[in-house]
Parts: C-alpha cells; structure tokens; sequence
C-alpha cells in the first residue's frame, strides 16, 4: 500500500501469492530480534525463544526509569544495524528492507520494569508511570527511529515494516500491547500523551489494536486528530473478523482509514458489504491461486465502484 499522501486507498494486499507485482504486495525484509528490543537501549538484556525474545527489568520502580538514558550501542541495536545495512546492501533493486518490530511508550516502560509491576505502579504511583512514558519517548523513540530510518532513506528507498505499508516519508505502527490490562482513565492520563506524541512525530501512522480487551481504549484512539488509521487485530479464537463489523464501523465513523487484517477472501467480502469503500485496505489472511487472487482484486475494484459516494 503506497502512501503518498494518507492511508486512505482501496487495494489488496496478498503477500502470500508467489507474485511480485500482484496488487499492493512487494517484496521486503525487516530486520528483528524481538518486540522488547527498545529496552536494550536503556540496559535490558534479553532472553531467547525459538520465536521471540523477551526483556529481563532493570527498574525498581518508574521513578528509576526517569534516570535512564538510552545508549543505542548496545549489542542487540547493533545487530539491527548490521542487518539493515546488509540487507540494503545485497537488495538493492531487489527488494525493500523495512523497520524492526518496535514496542515503544507503555510497553518499553512495561520492558524496563516488569508488566505485573507497572499495573500495581498505576494504582499507587500513576504520575510516576505517566512521566516514565513521556522520559522514554522523548528521550529515545526519535534516536532510535532515525538511526534506522535514515539509513533505509539514504538508499533511496521508501519505509515499510512488518505491515505492508508503504510511504515516502516517516510512518510506523504505533501501538501498546500493555493497555488490554487497564482502564481508560488510567490509559488517558498516563499513557495516551506518549502515544500522541509519536503520532506527531511521524507523518502517516496506524495503530495497531491487539486483543479484545484493547478494545475499550478504541474511542479514546479514534478521537486522536494525528491518527490516521487502525489495524483491529482480534486475535486467536476469536475470529473471524465478520464479528467485529461494529468495531470497523466505528473506525470509519470517525473518518479513519483502516487495515481489514482478516482470516481470508470471504471474511474480507463479508465485513466489506457494510463499509465504505474509502480507506479500506485489504489484507486477508490465506494462500490462494493466482487466479484467485486476481478474481478478487476485481471483485474489490467493483466493489468500491458500487458503493462510491455519489
């Protein structure tokens, strides 16, 4: 998905498809060693997993986060940037290399300090976790976007992540796993201002919403101004994504685009029959033939053409 100038485009996103050029799918390679990266900035070390890796806390408390400061040489930030380069290096013309997986704001506090002890932090201490926020974004989401971005915007190339968007210009998923655990008061006071923050830092950017329980924060999200659109992430169980026709509904409502991120082609059929065509991106899950692939980027393009406002 191409963004020159917003997030709001019909198109199809089928990566899985053995094609090059099939709709808005390209080829890519983002490096990564895990979610929890960012913390290694501030000291963290991490352990392995066959899939992940996660961080051990270095913080007592969130008063202690705010005499951190980050130091991006460390041994995990300067395998991204060796896998950066490399990947520029041998895929010029080739292929596009993307951001890492990045979990900023709450969810680098929640790395440095322990889950379980930041919700205990919110009842007892929430200004301490409010300014721990703002400590770790101010002081170290730009240093470590730019560190990374500014290579990739050096080779000429546009930026990309582990979603396929694509955009000339500073863009990202903004995102926090850590909210499906606490109110919406204590989201709006100590952790919605760090995510603003970063909507204003970068020029296009979608959240990415994770979970049923994030869901009570979504109003609070679509009344950001700097948001411009949502990925509702329902996750394992459950699906499919016909469920959550309301949730997209209020996404539009609120004049957002939004990533229909759904199980497959007749999951994205269905939930499309109550949306407008404006700003929706199709990313359906599934394998498929090229033929059908290719029937439904047709089916999209008649689609939107049905249901085009007048």
């Amino acid at each position: 998905m191409i963004l020159p100038a917003s997030l709001t485009r019909v198109g199809a996103s089928l990566a899985r498809v053995s094609s090059r050029d099939l709709a808005e799918s390209f080829p890519v390679y983002w490096p990564n060693v895990g979610p929890e990266v960012c913390a290694t900035v501030f000291g963290c070390r991490l352990e392995f997993g066959e899939s992940t890796s996660w961080s051990i806390p270095v913080a007592a408390g969130c008063r202690d986060i705010l005499k951190m400061r980050p130091s991006l040489d460390t041994p995990y930030w300067n395998a991204l940037r060796r896998m950066t380069d490399l990947s520029l290096q041998r895929g010029r013309g080739k292929w596009i290399t993307g951001l890492p997986d990045l979990h900023t704001n709450a969810d680098l506090v929640a790395a440095l300090r322990d889950p379980q002890e930041v919700c205990m932090d919110l009842a007892d201490d929430l200004q301490a976790v409010r300014a721990a926020c703002d400590h770790v974004t101010e002081s170290a989401y730009a240093l470590m976007y730019e560190d990374l971005y500014d290579r990739i915007v050096a080779a000429g190339l546009a930026t990309t992540t582990w979603t396929p968007f694509l955009h000339a210009g500073k863009a990202y998923v903004t995102n926090c796993d850590f909210i499906c655990m606490i109110s919406p008061e204590m989201f709006r006071k100590a952790i919605l201002p760090s995510i603003t923050w970063e909507m204003r830092y970068l020029e296009r950017n979608i959240f990415h919403l994770d979970g049923p329980g994030a869901l009570r924060h979504l109003d609070d999200l679509l009344a950001q101004p700097q948001l411009d659109a949502l990925q509702w992430v329902y996750g394992a169980g459950n699906g499919p994504g016909r469920k959550w026709i309301d949730v997209y509904r209020r996404v539009q409502a609120a004049g957002k685009s939004l990533q229909l991120a759904v199980d497959d082609i007749a999951d994205a059929k269905a939930i499309a029959e109550h949306l407008r065509p404006d700003g929706v991106w199709f990313c359906p899950g599934g394998g498929y033939r090229r033929d059908e692939a290719e029937a439904f980027i047709r089916w999209a393009d008649r689609w939107a053409a049905r249901n085009k406002a007048p």
